[in-house]
C-alpha cells in the first residue's frame, strides 16, 4: 500500500486545523507525528482515518481516493488511541470475535486465545471489558489490531496508559507490521520514544507539515526544526 495526501487541509469553522498537507508513505514506513498542542497531529490521524472529511485536498491509497465511506478502503485502516473502540459489555474474547467478523478476518478461537496470549491476557479472556484497567483495555486494543492486521495503522499517545511491558509489547508489534510491508504513523509527546522506534519523522506546527524526513544519525535537522518550538524532551 501507498499512501498520500495532496494539499490536505481541514478547517472548524472559521478556524483552520491542518493546511496544505502533502506527505507520502511507503509500504514499511514508521513514522512519528509530532508537534506541539493544537498542531494538527490528532486532526490529521482522523482524516487519514476516515473519522472525518476533508474541507479541501484528498487522501489516496493506491492512487483511490479515500472518502469516509469507502468501506473496502477503511478495512485497511486501524487506529488506536487511549478511548480506542471496545464493547464493555463483552468479554475480551467476544470483542475480539466481533472485530474479526465486522473486519472479515478469521476469528477463530486459535486465532482469539494466540492474540490474547501475545499480549499477557489470556487468563482475561472471560472478563468483561468493563472490569479491566485502562492499560489492560489498550493491551486488548493491541491484541485487536493483531488479530485484524491492518495495512495502515494510525496510533494517538498510545504510551500513556501502558507499563514498561506494555510499551515493548506495542513496539514489537508495530516492527513487525513494517516488516510486513504496513505503514505505521504514531502521534506522540514522548519524544526520545518516537524518535527510537521511527523510521521517519513528521513535524506538524499550527497545521503546517515543517518538517519530514527519513531517520539520520545525528539528525541536526531534526533538532534544528524541533527546537525551533519545543524544547527537546520527554514533555
Amino acid at each position: 500500500m501507498h499512501l498520500s495526501t495532496k494539499k490536505l487541509a481541514k478547517a472548524y469553522g472559521f478556524l483552520w486545523a491542518l493546511r496544505d498537507v502533502c506527505l507520502d508513505f511507503e509500504p514499511g514506513d514508521l513514522a512519528a507525528l509530532l508537534g506541539p498542542n493544537g498542531a494538527g497531529k490528532t486532526t490529521l490521524l482522523r482524516l487519514l482515518a476516515g473519522l472525518t472529511g476533508a474541507s479541501a485536498g484528498a487522501v489516496r491509497f493506491d492512487g483511490a481516493e479515500f472518502a469516509p465511506g469507502n468501506t473496502a478502503l477503511r478495512h485497511k485502516i486501524g487506529f488506536l488511541a487511549p478511548a480506542d473502540h471496545l464493547y464493555e459489555h463483552l468479554t475480551a474474547a467476544e470483542n475480539l470475535r466481533f472485530f474479526a467478523a465486522l473486519y472479515g478476518r478469521p476469528g477463530d478461537a486459535a486465532a482469539i486465545e494466540d492474540n490474547l496470549a501475545a499480549v499477557n491476557l489470556a487468563a482475561r479472556a472471560g472478563e468483561s471489558v468493563a472490569n479491566l484497567s485502562s492499560g489492560l483495555k489498550c493491551r486488548l486494543s493491541i491484541a485487536k489490531w493483531r488479530l485484524l492486521q491492518p495495512e495502515f495503522l494510525l496510533l494517538d499517545e498510545p504510551y500513556g496508559v501502558l507499563d514498561g511491558s506494555g510499551v515493548d509489547l506495542l513496539e514489537d508489534f508495530l516492527r513487525a507490521q513494517c516488516a510486513r510491508g504496513g505503514i505505521v504513523v504514531v502521534a506522540s509527546h514522548h519524544i526520545a520514544r518516537a524518535l527510537q522506534l521511527c523510521t521517519r519523522a513528521v513535524i506538524l506546527h499550527q497545521g503546517r507539515v515543517t518538517f519530514d524526513e527519513r531517520k539520520q544519525q545525528p539528525w541536526p535537522s531534526f533538532d534544528q526544526a524541533f527546537g525551533e518550538f519545543l524544547p527537546r524532551g520527554d514533555s
